[in-house]
């Protein structure tokens, strides 16, 4: 759910967090693995909301599973907290599309966001960078985060990163995942086969020109297979259309194919059963990229399975349940998108105070990130980079500087007005406070 990730998160951040649920379940799930408050009851109703704390909270999360109830929930803040961010989960298109509702909402302040939405930007931003398994792009369109498994050809397996020599390509290791852990590197941490690794780059040709370093061979782009023609599916599919990528949606529904065949001018529509094993296999060998978007996360993960067995070159599954996210690296499947993560992330953007730019979460919410801007009498600006202490939890991973980004090494200076991309192991951001105030 994505109610109870935001409360971990907010919780792990140091914040006052009370929740409210209706089902039983739920209430006893949050009590016993969360440092919250909860409450139980319908969250529409508002003597509940005044009991939890309404009129006084400086963030009030309308995210349940009904759309009626959040946007309920969303006009009553409004109402008796009008300071309060406010952000509400609408999935409804006949909602999001209706200027009475939508500009209501979003005139009072509010925040409005679809998890679903959130998803097909992130397979949309997966599909731009070859073998990534994560991209989070930030705001000002030229710095990025991109996550990579790495091969067995990688020069860098078996050597202390301070020897790889990174900076020759400009590029900065600002994470690593070794057996599910996320750390922070140091320069004597040394690469593995089958870890995964987070990166940033100031190459002009962006990751690309790294992919040998890698060990991951270059991509022989063909089609891109849809298993799933829901509305995930079909704007997919309508963004690579408009790159002039040759696109394919798989549907087992007859109607719901004409639907798509009527409203998508260049997609290939097949009207088929993308669980047959026999047809998965025979798309994957004409498939650059399979994008396992079916309603059913297990049915995902199997068609991703089944089409790299049939020689797909990347395979990408919607999925949210968090065993399956583990799991899903180990089986050899490329990357993973959870609605439910990708809405905490967009989140996450909207509650960045003034002194952030932008903020994201990564590697399933096991780091954050945040892009600031450099204050006049900011620590940062006392010394070099390397001189200034910051705790092991952080790395600056890139700045931005006259509008072109900078991966900076340890003899680097700040100056007033630098806008810093800074990468944190979740749990720590509180450790960059000092170091955004006054020296």
């Amino acid at each position: 759910m994505v109610g109870t990730s935001l409360a971990k998160k907010l919780s792990a951040d140091g914040h006052h967090v009370v929740v409210i649920a209706q089902e039983a379940a739920v209430v006893k799930q949050v009590q016993e693995s969360m440092d919250v408050q909860v409450m139980q009851g319908d969250a529409a109703d508002g003597s509940l909301l005044q009991s939890a704390g309404l009129m006084e909270a400086e963030l009030i999360l309308a995210v349940t599973d009904s759309d009626e109830n959040n946007i309920i929930t969303t006009l009553m803040a409004q109402t008796y907290n009008p300071n309060a961010k406010i952000i509400a989960r609408v999935r409804k298109k006949q909602f999001l599309d209706n200027p009475v509702i939508a500009k209501g909402l979003t005139l009072g302040g509010a925040m409005l966001f679809s998890p679903e939405h959130a998803a097909v930007e992130m397979v949309l931003d997966l599909l731009q960078v070859d073998h990534a398994f994560e991209v989070v792009p930030f705001k000002l369109g030229m710095v990025r985060i991109a996550g990579f498994h790495l091969g067995q050809d990688s020069p860098l397996l078996g050597r202390p990163l301070q020897e790889c020599d990174l900076a020759k390509y400009s590029t900065l290791v600002v994470a690593v995942d070794q057996g599910g852990e996320v750390v922070i590197p140091s320069g004597r941490t040394v690469l593995q086969a089958a870890d995964r690794v987070m990166l940033t780059t100031e190459s002009p040709n962006g990751f690309a020109q790294i992919l040998p370093l890698l060990g991951r061979p270059p991509v022989q782009h063909r089609k891109i297979v849809i298993a799933g023609g829901g509305w995930k599916g079909e704007q997919i599919a309508r963004e690579i259309e408009k790159r002039g990528i040759p696109v394919v949606i798989l549907e087992k529904s007859l109607s719901r194919c004409q639907e798509l065949a009527e409203s998508l001018d260049n997609v290939d529509v097949i009207h088929c059963d993308a669980t047959d094993p026999a047809t998965i296999r025979h798309m994957a060998k004409r498939a650059s990229t399979l994008i396992g978007m079916t309603g059913q996360q297990e049915v995902n993960l199997v068609l991703c399975l089944l089409a790299r067995q049939g020689g797909a070159g990347r395979t990408i599954a919607l999925m949210d349940n968090e065993a399956y996210l583990t799991l899903a690296p180990t089986l050899g499947i490329d990357a993973v998108v959870s609605p439910k993560l990708a809405a905490v992330s967009k989140i996450m953007r909207f509650l960045s105070h003034s002194k952030v730019i932008d903020a994201a979460t990564a590697f399933n919410g096991q780091l954050d990130a945040i892009f600031v801007e450099v204050q006049a009498r900011s620590r940062l600006l006392a010394s070099p980079l390397k001189s200034l202490g910051l705790p092991k939890a952080l790395i600056v991973a890139a700045v931005v500087r006259d509008e072109k980004m900078i991966v900076p090494k340890g003899d680097f200076n700040f100056i007033y007005g630098d806008k810093a991309l800074i990468i944190t192991a979740a749990g720590h951001l509180h450790k960059l406070d000092l170091y955004l105030g006054a020296a």
